[in-house]
């Protein structure tokens, strides 16, 4: 979602849609000239959310954001006596997103960013869980029907374009 205050930020579909979502009574309005260069920077703010750093020599496995945050999570899960049911839950459910692909690329940047500042602290489960808590978002965990029902394989994309009056 691109606006006149900020770079484009990334909107999961639940939340894109409720945005979008319009009303019987609702007026069409006249798209004003700076739609289009806003429409360009959500594109461009999506190839970068969604492509892949340059390969690796070795290979992807365990070298992109998301592989490097499994490994963290794995030794995290060994240390859990200082976490409650209820946060190895949490770290299960976002173990889980990771392995699928649940989580959005750009997303999983940031966090291992987060978790790359810890340091020595890294070793510490309560410290990893805050920074896993506050950079990705409780709806990215949450199961959805897309994911219990796959109806199709393949390459699959949305683009959802409205501009937004403020109204």
């Amino acid at each position: 979602m691109a606006d006149d205050t900020e770079n484009a930020r990334e909107l999961d579909f639940i939340s894109a849609a409720a945005i979008l979502e319009s009303g019987v009574k609702d007026k069409k309005l006249k798209l004003p000239e700076r739609f289009y260069e806003l429409l360009d920077m959500n594109k461009e703010a999506f190839v970068f959310a969604t492509t892949d750093g340059m390969p690796e020599a070795h290979g992807r496995a365990g070298r992109d954001s998301a592989g490097r945050i499994l490994g963290i999570l794995k030794a995290t899960m060994k240390n859990t006596k200082q976490l409650t049911d209820e946060q190895e839950l949490y770290l299960k459910r976002v173990f889980t997103q990771l392995e699928e692909g649940g989580i959005p690329k750009q997303t999983a940047k940031e966090t291992l960013k987060a978790l790359d500042e810890l340091k020595k602290e890294i070793m510490n489960p309560l410290k990893v869980l805050a920074v896993l808590q506050t950079h990705i978002p409780e709806r990215f965990l949450a199961g959805h029907y897309a994911e219990r029902h796959p109806q199709s394989f393949g390459k699959r994309e949305v683009i959802l374009s409205l501009y937004l009056t403020g109204k």
